[in-house]
């Protein structure tokens, strides 16, 4: 806000000085030149600081975990008026897979977002995920879906329209499912990623000072 201040100061100030013909046409030129030449270090240097790619993957990491949790509790329901209810009722599992397919996708975007941003906490909250996939090797593969080499899992469609409500039920309803566990650490992972954009944001204005403070013409730039 400061730094925005002084530059409308200085841009008003030059033009009233034009106006009573204090700066020739010339010197308004190239004070002009030089606010696009400042401008467009600021941005670059704005781009360096930020790491927009880095923003980028825990703004995506914050809105698949929350996805993720979103599908999973949805999946976890095994009352009366649940999804596997309405199936053993109707034989109908449509519903229970197409639930399970989202949960893949948005598992699927929040292992890759993790590996990507590569942070310690994120490695950890990788390695928690594949690790529980793993444990539930034998159970997600009865329901149609398989473990990856990368971390990440695929559905075999054929194999998941076999599979029986009961197998469903027990590899994604309940608190000792695969979704409950996956869930719980997606809470974390969403937590974790708001964390991550905080201090990537405070990191990189605290940078930007710093880099243009020392620059000796940082507010004076119409010189």
């Amino acid at each position: 806000m400061v730094i925005e201040v002084r530059v409308t100061r200085n841009y008003m100030s030059a033009l009233m000085a034009a106006n009573k013909g204090k700066t020739s046409g010339k010197r308004m030129t190239n004070s002009l030149l030089s606010t696009n030449k400042y401008s467009n270090r600021y941005n670059t240097q704005t781009n360096k600081t930020t790491g927009s790619s880095t923003a980028a993957t825990y703004m995506n990491m914050k809105e698949n975990a929350g996805m993720l949790q979103n599908t999973a509790s949805k999946l976890l329901d095994t009352g009366d008026d649940s999804i596997y209810a309405k199936a053993e009722e109707s034989g109908d599992t449509s519903q229970i897979t197409s639930l399970v397919k989202d949960f893949v996708n948005q598992y699927n975007s929040t292992v890759r977002n993790l590996n990507s941003a590569g942070g310690r906490v994120d490695t950890s909250y990788y390695n928690q995920l594949t690790s529980y996939a793993s444990m539930h090797r034998n159970a997600l593969e009865a329901s149609g879906v398989t473990r990856n080499s990368d971390g990440t899992l695929s559905v075999n469609e054929k194999t998941m329209q076999k599979a029986s409500v009961e197998q469903l039920k027990q590899t994604w309803g309940g608190s000792a499912s695969f979704a409950a566990k996956a869930g719980q650490v997606a809470t974390n992972v969403q937590y974790n990623a708001v964390t991550s954009m905080n201090s990537l944001i405070n990191n990189s204005y605290s940078s930007l000072l710093r880099n243009f403070g020392s620059s000796g013409g940082f507010f004076n730039f119409w010189s």
